[in-house]
């Protein structure tokens, strides 16, 4: 396998033969056990035998030398290029031999980690196939993911990307449910074994959590094979309904999941009994449609009759498995008005009857959970030129009592558009709407969008008639098959019959305080997610200091929760899948082609890019109006800086590009506020900004923003991710920019060469009045950079920093600063620069250090740890395959998936 013949080219690497030559020279005047500056002693390393017992230090000397930090750069004497060269040759040697005390190279030390809680969040929805998550948390990212399809292999060049307001709720299972969030490791990702803890309180809330889903009443609905571990074999098979198409009566539609898409609803119907807000409305359907207990009938049909008593199924749910039945007591008209404006496609409904302006709908559930019905229904009642009055809803609640709105129409095509919403009183259902034109003018009430939420109102369950008899021997019995086969799904490993036997005795002292076998699986199972073995990862080696190669169970989990964030499937856990190379590499392959795979942008490239940073910027609203916008400011670009970095990811991942579009795309993804930021309104369609009449500005803008364009852009400063606005508003300050956060974030993020920490504490004075500053923010930072205790870490930390002055506070492009020309001259590795463009053209022709910075940085991801001196062989080999075809990132993904100790674990320590 080629883990073995990896091993056996780190053997042959030849031994440099003197080391302490160069070290003599350069470093023990500074680095002795007298000077020990920087707490680094190279004197005690008499030979390489020494070398090879403490030789992590090692990789930090290799990082300094190679960056020219070391010797320090005001110092004349320098190694040469080849000397540097030689030093580093040696230590790459020493960091490929095989540790002295295991005989082999080291895989690293094996990590024992709890899930995260985006983990933890997707092992639950996976184990019992829910289509949403099990709880809000920050991590999941408010961008409706439609639009990524990786299976396609292109994203193409027009997108709908929507993003939910923050703070807004969303579908899932448990609304009042949370875990607490993640710690992540210095420099590093959440999923760190070493950043984690797990203490009382967290426990105790992962054994509320776990009751809390086992005990949710929607989860049976929502998981069939939930519903199937808890049922009672005892209670007979309730006989399948009659599907209403096959009832052969009326006709069926495919309830839509928008509700007035069109966006032109600037009225609410507020003189009545009960309102609910369009905007609440239509979030709310859009949630719920993710539940499977939403829709929106939007009269598709043009120029249709249907016929008064003829029934209508409308089909819902997450299988289109119910159906809200509506019956007209008139007879109804879909057709298209050229003097409407319709708030969804271009049909609508109305009386049929000219003059008839009143229609009266009944309407109740089919196929769904028990007592299910409509709760929330809204409607639209559109405006039309030359028209005008009152028209009047009312909805009819389950005991008879009603509730009324009414509106005055405005006259004009869309300008006056109302909204009517009406919510249930609770424990009942919707049971008809009655829909009264006759005060408004013109022969024909026009209506659009029947938008409606079910529920479940209390009804007394019914005791089966007769059971089913069975011994309480094979009552127990069915229920460790059952729980025999969860375990198996949820600890992603093979299970011995005392796994198992636990939470057997749960379901055992349950069922006798309960009499219930379906309340002894729901705490059985409870049992099962709290159980370290389904709350941790490991993959320890089998004795003392022994090393071993991963069972396939043990790298299908890793392999997953490294693309996934999630557990491994059936395809992964299939025996003898992952065998051979050629497996392993087809397994990568089709992971990345599925739709789980986009938690890599969500999780390793937010965190890596530091993009869930992005809503703590605030930046100044007086001095940045144009980040802000709408009522009272509520409406920014922190929504769209997230997505056109995801996008570039996501487009390099499903394409399967170079990651050195990471550094200098020469496309990029915009929206209009962003086309609006760059000043580039010209690369966008002509149609991108167009409005409609009675349009509402604040909800038209949201959607044109959703649209987003894949556009060249013109030869310059932008493309790719240091000249995004996101990053360059995560890196600037509320007043102003900072070179110094910029430089720090480019060299931990780009190159994974984090600065250490400042020995002088330095702040520029009177920031809060930057404004009335003659001096530029570089010509502020000029007299605490030239000092001889900062100059060794600024000669490496301004640079990146300087090149992106041409960017302000949030990202745009400016030619002065406080009145000042931008100055964004430096220097890099010995090469002069002018200017982002100029500065990224650098790191294209000589993309080493990016690339080595970015596989560390996924490397680590992958393994769970830090990555250590004896890692360095396998980010170069990586880096070498990679460049080899093109630096594509799916080589890349491969290459990690095979490397040495992604295969390979030992035991502690």
């Amino acid at each position: 396998m080629r883990f073995v013949a990896f091993f056996a080219l780190l053997q042959s690497v030849a031994c440099a033969a003197d080391f302490s030559g160069n070290v003599d020279t350069y470093c023990i005047e500074c680095h002795d056990s007298d000077a020990k500056k920087g707490g680094l002693d190279l004197s005690r390393f008499r030979d390489e035998s020494t070398v090879m017992k403490d030789r992590a230090v090692w990789r930090s000397v290799y990082e300094k030398v190679e960056s020219q930090q070391m010797p320090p750069p005001k110092r004349k004497a320098q190694p040469s290029p080849a000397e540097r060269e030689a030093l580093q040759a040696w230590i790459m040697d020493i960091a490929a031999r095989p540790d002295p005390a295991l005989g082999v190279p080291d895989p690293g030390k094996p990590v024992l980690r709890r899930l995260t809680r985006l983990e933890y969040n997707n092992s639950i929805r996976d184990l019992f196939g829910l289509p949403l998550d099990v709880f809000m948390f920050a991590e999941r990212l408010p961008i409706d993911h439609q639009h990524f399809d990786p299976s396609a292999s292109t994203m193409g060049s027009r997108l709908h990307v929507p993003v939910r307001e923050p703070g807004l709720k969303y579908a899932v299972l448990l609304p009042d449910a949370g875990m607490p969030g993640d710690n992540r490791a210095e420099h590093g990702f959440s999923n760190r074994g070493e950043a984690m803890n797990l203490s009382p309180l967290l426990l105790e809330r992962y054994l509320d959590t776990a009751r809390a889903v086992t005990h949710s009443p929607k989860l049976p609905s929502l998981s069939a094979s939930f519903a199937a571990l808890i049922s009672d074999p005892r209670v007979p098979k309730r006989a399948i309904p009659v599907p209403f198409e096959e009832q052969g009566q009326g006709f069926t539609a495919d309830a839509a999941a928008d509700f007035a898409p069109n966006f032109n609803v600037p009225d609410e119907a507020r003189e009545g009994d009960v309102m609910m807000t369009t905007y609440q409305h239509r979030f709310g359907v859009r949630a719920s449609v993710a539940e499977g207990t939403a829709g929106v009938w939007d009269a598709k049909a043009r120029s249709q009759t249907w016929s008064a008593g003829t029934r209508m199924g409308l089909r819902f749910g997450l299988q289109q498995e119910k159906t809200l039945v509506l019956t007209p007591r008139e007879d109804v008209w879909i057709a298209g008005f050229s003097t409407a404006s319709e708030t969804s496609g271009e049909s609508l409904f109305t009386n049929l009857t000219k003059d008839a302006k009143h229609l009266h709908f009944d309407l109740h559930v089919e196929g769904g959970a028990e007592g299910e019905g409509v709760v929330e229904a809204g409607l639209c009642a559109l405006s039309r030129k030359g028209e005008s009055g009152v028209i009047s809803i009312t909805a009819t609640f389950t005991d008879g009592s009603t509730a009324s709105l009414k509106h005055s129409m405005k006259k004009g095509e869309g300008v006056g558009n109302a909204f009517f919403g009406f919510r249930a009183p609770p424990g009942m259902h919707i049971t008809a709407l009655d829909l009264n034109g006759t005060g408004f003018s013109g022969s024909y009430a026009l209506f659009d969008d029947l938008g409606f939420i079910t529920g479940q109102a209390a009804v007394a369950k019914a005791a089966p008639a007769e059971m089913n008899r069975m011994s309480d021997r094979a009552l127990r019995q069915i229920a460790a098959e059952r729980l025999t086969a969860l375990t198996t799904k949820a600890f992603r490993r093979s299970i011995t019959d005392a796994d198992v036997d636990r939470f057997v005795d749960v379901y055992d002292a349950a069922l006798k305080q309960s009499g219930s076998f379906e309340e002894g699986m729901r705490e059985a199972i409870a049992a099962v997610l709290t159980s370290p073995d389904f709350l941790y990862l490991s993959a320890a080696g089998a004795g003392r200091g022994a090393v071993r190669v991963l069972t396939e169970e043990e790298l299908a989990t890793r392999l997953a929760y490294f693309l996934w964030s999630a557990p491994p499937d059936d395809q992964l856990r299939t025996p003898r899948a992952l065998q051979t190379y050629p497996q392993l590499q087809a397994q990568v392959q089709r992971m990345l082609h599925d739709p789980r795979v986009r938690e890599l942008g969500e999780s390793f490239a937010v965190q890596w890019l530091r993009l869930d940073q992005l809503t703590t910027a605030k930046p100044d609203p007086k001095l940045f109006k144009a980040f802000y916008s709408g009522a009272k400011n509520k409406t920014t670009l922190h929504g769209a800086m997230l997505v056109e970095a995801l996008l570039l990811f996501e487009t390099t991942l499903v394409e399967d590009r170079s990651i050195l579009d990471f550094i200098a795309a020469d496309y990029t993804w915009l929206n209009p506020g962003l086309a609006r930021l760059y000043q580039f309104e010209s690369l966008l369609p002509g149609d991108a900004l167009k409005n409609k009449a009675g349009d509402d500005s604040t909800l038209v803008t949201a959607k044109n923003d959703s649209q987003w364009f894949r556009v060249k852009l013109p030869k310059g400063s932008r493309g790719g991710f240091m000249t995004m606005a996101g990053p360059l508003t995560v890196t600037s300050l509320p007043l102003r920019t900072s070179p110094v956060k910029r430089g720090a974030w480019l060299l931990e993020t780009i190159f994974n060469r984090p600065p250490q920490e400042p020995k002088v504490a330095f702040v520029l004075k009177d920031d809060d009045h930057a404004l009335n500053s003659t001096q530029s923010v570089r010509q502020r930072f000029e007299a605490h950079r030239s000092q001889d205790a900062c100059f060794s870490c600024h000669v490496r930390l301004d640079p990146p920093g300087f090149a992106l002055e041409r960017f302000d506070a949030i990202g745009r492009w400016r030619e002065t600063d406080a009145g000042q020309p931008v100055d964004a001259r430096a220097t890099w590795s010995g090469t002069a620069f002018d200017g982002p463009a100029e500065y990224k053209a650098l790191l294209a022709k000589n993309p080493h250090e990016f690339v080595r910075g970015f596989i560390e940085h996924l490397l680590s991801y992958a393994l769970s740890r830090e990555l250590e001196v004896y890692d360095m062989p396998v980010v170069d080999a990586i880096e070498r395959a990679a460049q080899a075809q093109g630096y594509k990132l799916s080589v890349i993904l491969t290459e990690i998936a095979q490397s040495y100790p992604f295969t390979h674990t030992r035991s502690a320590p």
